[in-house]
Protein backbone atom coordinates (compact mmCIF):
# COMPACT_ATOMS: atom_id res chain seq x y z
CA UNK A 1 0.00 0.00 0.00
CA UNK A 2 1.08 3.58 -0.55
CA UNK A 3 2.46 5.62 2.37
CA UNK A 4 -0.74 7.63 2.66
CA UNK A 5 -3.24 4.84 1.94
CA UNK A 6 -5.08 5.56 5.20
CA UNK A 7 -5.67 9.14 4.05
CA UNK A 8 -7.37 8.75 0.67
CA UNK A 9 -10.69 10.50 0.33
CA UNK A 10 -12.73 11.91 -2.49
CA UNK A 11 -12.44 15.68 -2.45
CA UNK A 12 -14.96 16.40 -5.22
CA UNK A 13 -17.62 17.85 -2.93
CA UNK A 14 -15.28 20.10 -0.93
CA UNK A 15 -14.79 23.85 -1.25
CA UNK A 16 -11.35 24.87 -2.59
CA UNK A 17 -9.93 25.75 0.88
CA UNK A 18 -11.15 22.47 2.38
CA UNK A 19 -9.84 20.58 -0.63
CA UNK A 20 -6.39 22.17 -0.27
CA UNK A 21 -6.17 21.42 3.45
CA UNK A 22 -7.25 17.81 3.01
CA UNK A 23 -4.86 17.43 0.06
CA UNK A 24 -2.00 18.85 2.17
CA UNK A 25 -2.74 16.32 4.92
CA UNK A 26 -2.94 13.46 2.42
CA UNK A 27 0.28 14.37 0.65
CA UNK A 28 2.33 14.99 3.80
CA UNK A 29 1.01 12.00 5.73
CA UNK A 30 1.82 13.84 8.97
CA UNK A 31 0.11 16.49 11.07
CA UNK A 32 2.72 17.90 13.44
CA UNK A 33 1.19 18.60 16.85
CA UNK A 34 2.72 21.49 18.79
CA UNK A 35 2.16 22.02 22.50
CA UNK A 36 4.35 24.63 24.22
CA UNK A 37 4.50 26.30 27.66
CA UNK A 38 4.60 29.82 26.14
CA UNK A 39 3.66 31.67 22.97
CA UNK A 40 7.30 32.55 22.31
CA UNK A 41 8.40 28.91 22.49
CA UNK A 42 5.45 27.88 20.32
CA UNK A 43 6.35 30.35 17.58
CA UNK A 44 10.02 29.34 17.70
CA UNK A 45 9.19 25.63 17.59
CA UNK A 46 6.68 26.16 14.77
CA UNK A 47 9.21 28.09 12.70
CA UNK A 48 11.80 25.34 13.26
CA UNK A 49 9.29 22.64 12.28
CA UNK A 50 8.32 24.52 9.12
CA UNK A 51 11.96 25.11 8.22
CA UNK A 52 12.52 21.39 8.77
CA UNK A 53 9.85 20.49 6.23
CA UNK A 54 6.59 20.19 8.15
CA UNK A 55 3.68 21.02 5.81
CA UNK A 56 0.71 20.67 8.21
CA UNK A 57 0.89 22.00 11.76
CA UNK A 58 -1.58 21.87 14.64
CA UNK A 59 -1.08 24.19 17.63
CA UNK A 60 -2.81 22.76 20.69
CA UNK A 61 -5.42 24.99 22.37
CA UNK A 62 -3.69 24.75 25.78
CA UNK A 63 -0.65 26.61 24.40
CA UNK A 64 -0.68 30.08 26.02
CA UNK A 65 -1.71 32.70 23.47
CA UNK A 66 -2.64 30.01 20.94
CA UNK A 67 -4.77 32.33 18.80
CA UNK A 68 -2.07 35.01 18.65
CA UNK A 69 0.49 32.30 17.80
CA UNK A 70 -1.72 31.06 14.99
CA UNK A 71 -2.37 34.59 13.71
CA UNK A 72 1.38 35.25 13.50
CA UNK A 73 2.09 31.93 11.77
CA UNK A 74 -0.73 32.50 9.26
CA UNK A 75 0.70 35.96 8.46
CA UNK A 76 4.13 34.39 7.84
CA UNK A 77 2.79 31.34 5.95
CA UNK A 78 -0.64 32.27 4.50
CA UNK A 79 -0.96 29.22 2.24
CA UNK A 80 0.19 26.63 4.79
CA UNK A 81 -2.29 24.28 6.44
CA UNK A 82 -2.22 25.54 10.02
CA UNK A 83 -4.82 24.53 12.59
CA UNK A 84 -5.78 24.42 16.23
CA UNK A 85 -6.19 21.22 18.22
CA UNK A 86 -8.17 20.28 21.30
CA UNK A 87 -11.04 22.61 20.40
CA UNK A 88 -13.76 21.93 22.96
CA UNK A 89 -16.44 24.51 22.19
CA UNK A 90 -17.95 26.59 19.40
CA UNK A 91 -16.48 29.85 20.75
CA UNK A 92 -12.90 28.55 20.45
CA UNK A 93 -13.70 27.12 17.02
CA UNK A 94 -14.95 30.52 15.81
CA UNK A 95 -11.91 32.31 17.26
CA UNK A 96 -9.51 29.85 15.61
CA UNK A 97 -11.24 30.31 12.25
CA UNK A 98 -11.19 34.10 12.65
CA UNK A 99 -7.39 34.14 13.06
CA UNK A 100 -6.86 31.89 10.05
CA UNK A 101 -7.05 28.23 11.11
CA UNK A 102 -7.43 25.98 8.07
CA UNK A 103 -8.47 23.00 10.20
CA UNK A 104 -9.70 22.20 13.69
CA UNK A 105 -9.05 19.05 15.70
CA UNK A 106 -11.05 18.04 18.72
CA UNK A 107 -11.43 15.09 21.05
CA UNK A 108 -15.16 15.79 20.81
CA UNK A 109 -17.71 16.49 18.08
CA UNK A 110 -18.10 20.20 17.31
CA UNK A 111 -20.54 20.87 14.48
CA UNK A 112 -20.94 23.83 12.19
CA UNK A 113 -17.39 24.57 11.07
CA UNK A 114 -16.50 26.14 7.73
CA UNK A 115 -12.96 24.74 7.85
CA UNK A 116 -11.79 21.14 7.78
CA UNK A 117 -12.96 19.58 11.02
CA UNK A 118 -11.16 16.49 12.31
CA UNK A 119 -13.07 14.94 15.21
CA UNK A 120 -11.43 12.66 17.72
CA UNK A 121 -12.96 9.19 17.80
CA UNK A 122 -12.18 5.97 19.61
CA UNK A 123 -14.69 3.29 18.66
CA UNK A 124 -16.08 1.97 15.38
CA UNK A 125 -19.46 3.48 16.28
CA UNK A 126 -17.88 6.91 16.78
CA UNK A 127 -16.00 6.62 13.47
CA UNK A 128 -19.20 5.83 11.59
CA UNK A 129 -21.16 8.53 13.41
CA UNK A 130 -18.52 11.18 12.63
CA UNK A 131 -18.37 10.10 8.99
CA UNK A 132 -22.17 10.09 8.66
CA UNK A 133 -22.36 13.63 10.06
CA UNK A 134 -19.89 14.93 7.47
CA UNK A 135 -16.37 14.39 8.82
CA UNK A 136 -13.97 13.98 5.88
CA UNK A 137 -11.23 12.56 8.12
CA UNK A 138 -11.18 11.33 11.74
CA UNK A 139 -8.54 11.33 14.46
CA UNK A 140 -8.12 8.03 16.31
CA UNK A 141 -7.45 9.10 19.90
CA UNK A 142 -5.80 7.96 22.15
CA UNK A 143 -4.25 5.54 19.66
CA UNK A 144 -1.42 4.21 21.83
CA UNK A 145 -3.81 3.26 24.63
CA UNK A 146 -6.07 1.50 22.11
CA UNK A 147 -3.42 -0.71 20.54
CA UNK A 148 -1.48 1.52 18.17
CA UNK A 149 -0.82 0.41 14.61
CA UNK A 150 -2.71 -2.85 15.11
CA UNK A 151 -5.84 -0.95 16.21
CA UNK A 152 -5.72 1.36 13.18
CA UNK A 153 -5.23 -1.67 10.89
CA UNK A 154 -8.23 -3.40 12.46
CA UNK A 155 -10.38 -0.27 12.01
CA UNK A 156 -9.40 0.07 8.36
CA UNK A 157 -10.93 -3.33 7.56
CA UNK A 158 -14.58 -2.21 7.97
CA UNK A 159 -13.81 1.44 7.16
CA UNK A 160 -11.36 1.53 4.23
CA UNK A 161 -13.23 4.54 2.83
CA UNK A 162 -12.81 6.72 5.93
CA UNK A 163 -9.46 8.54 6.22
CA UNK A 164 -7.88 8.27 9.68
CA UNK A 165 -5.02 9.96 11.49
CA UNK A 166 -3.42 8.56 14.62
CA UNK A 167 -3.04 10.81 17.66
CA UNK A 168 -1.32 10.45 21.05
CA UNK A 169 1.72 8.41 21.78
CA UNK A 170 2.89 7.81 18.21
CA UNK A 171 6.59 6.93 18.50
CA UNK A 172 8.91 8.38 15.85
CA UNK A 173 10.13 4.92 14.85
CA UNK A 174 6.57 3.79 14.06
CA UNK A 175 5.41 6.80 12.02
CA UNK A 176 5.89 4.93 8.73
CA UNK A 177 3.64 2.10 9.92
CA UNK A 178 0.85 4.55 10.73
CA UNK A 179 0.98 6.36 7.39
Amino acid sequence: SSPSSHLKVSCNSLSPPLFKTLSDIQSSGVIACLRAPSAELAIGAARAAITGGIKVLEVVRSTPGVFEVLRELVEEHPTMSLGVGTILNAEDAKHAIKVGAKFLMSPAMIKGSEVLYIPGVMTPSEILSAHNTGAKIVKIYPVSALGGVEYISALKKPFPHIPMVASQGVQIGLVGEYI
